[in-house]
């Protein structure tokens, strides 16, 4: 591995000895003498419309990372720190070794931002409305964004025809685990909200998918810096706004701002019309209560881990909170 990152490294004309990489858990860092550079395989990316990923150096894997790369340089145009995609000397933003692909970008230095600090939370809120905007007038290529487009409409009914098989069976077999029972109180409350969120064709924007803390930095005194754009797609805006929020009251979930706040200062600096309606569709889908479910029950379990039933009460307490929030 430590050959391939060397030829990695050339192909994006960097310098480093091998005294100076270390592996993190997206790649290999090099110390260079224009700083920190991450090399990563591929696009990082969990390809949606196939639901797996796909190997790297697919057509897939490149059409991701040239979406990535159109997204970042729309940001840094206008004004935005974003960890920007190196050029190779392919001029490319990705280099081709042993028949994978991989990027390289440096590292961003700063503070990852406290979402418990209110004020801050709100500054970044702020920050997420104007790169909204921002990107709603970018031209961003055809091809690649195509590839990098959620499905999420399939996805929902997947997942719907999926747990309401888990619950049929369960019912039928007569004996429940204590998750097994998080799981059926879960499924009353979150089965709704699956039925309800509908199609969103003809909302279509650019959002970034993961904007937790650990991708968020304070650089300076009002400077953000955003990383990690693996997820980056076509989808609707609100759904940064909805996953952020999720992310506050799971850091502060005894003392939450009125989300009509946040609503507020997300409209008053992403200048775009809300549909609240759309807006709670999105905020109240169950995300986590879906991905605890996936990832309990896809292994057979003659016991319930104490780590999945403290998940699964922490999405039923999430999903109380949301819900008495709106």
């Amino acid at each position: 591995m430590e050959s391939t990152v060397l030829s990695v490294a050339q192909g994006f004309n960097l310098k480093y000895t091998k005294s100076k990489v270390y592996k993190d858990k997206f790649g290999h860092v090099c110390i260079t003498p224009q700083g920190a550079v991450r090399i990563q395989r591929g696009s990082g990316r969990r390809l949606h419309s196939h639901g797996h990923g796909a190997k790297s150096g697919s057509d897939m894997d490149v059409f991701a990372i040239l979406f990535q790369h159109e997204v970042k340089e729309r940001l840094h145009e206008s004004g935005f720190a974003v960890d920007r995609f190196l050029i190779s000397s392919h001029d490319m933003p990705y280099f081709k070794a042993d028949g994978d692909v991989y990027t390289a970008c440096f590292v961003q230095s700063g503070v990852n931002i406290n979402f418990t600090d209110g004020p801050a939370f709100l500054d970044v809120v702020a920050h997420i409305a104007k790169m909204h905007h921002a990107l709603s007038r970018a031209n961003i290529d055809a091809v690649s964004a195509r590839a990098s487009k959620n499905n999420s409409e399939a996805a929902r009914k997947s997942t719907l025809a999926n747990i309401e098989s888990l619950k049929k069976k369960l019912l039928k077999s007569g004996r429940f685990s204590d998750f097994d029972m998080l799981f059926l109180r879960g499924y009353e409350k979150f089965a709704p909200h699956i039925v309800a969120f509908g199609d969103e064709s003809g909302h279509e924007h650019i959002c970034h998918n993961l904007l937790k803390e650990e991708n968020i930095y304070m650089q300076g005194d009002s400077q953000f810096a955003i990383t990690n754009f693996a997820e980056t797609a076509q989808a609707h805006c609100l759904h940064d706004l909805a996953y952020i929020i999720k992310r506050y009251i799971k850091a502060k979930p005894m003392e939450i701002m009125p989300i009509g706040r946040i609503l507020d200062i997300y409209a008053a600096n992403c200048l775009m019309p809300l549909d609240d309606a759309l807006f709670r569709r999105i905020l109240l889908y169950p995300d986590k209560f879906i991905k605890v479910t996936n990832d309990y029950y896809s292994k057979k379990r003659s016991f319930a881990p104490n780590t999945y039933i403290t998940r699964m009460q922490e999405c039923l307490r999430a999903g109380t909170v949301l819900a008495e929030s709106l």
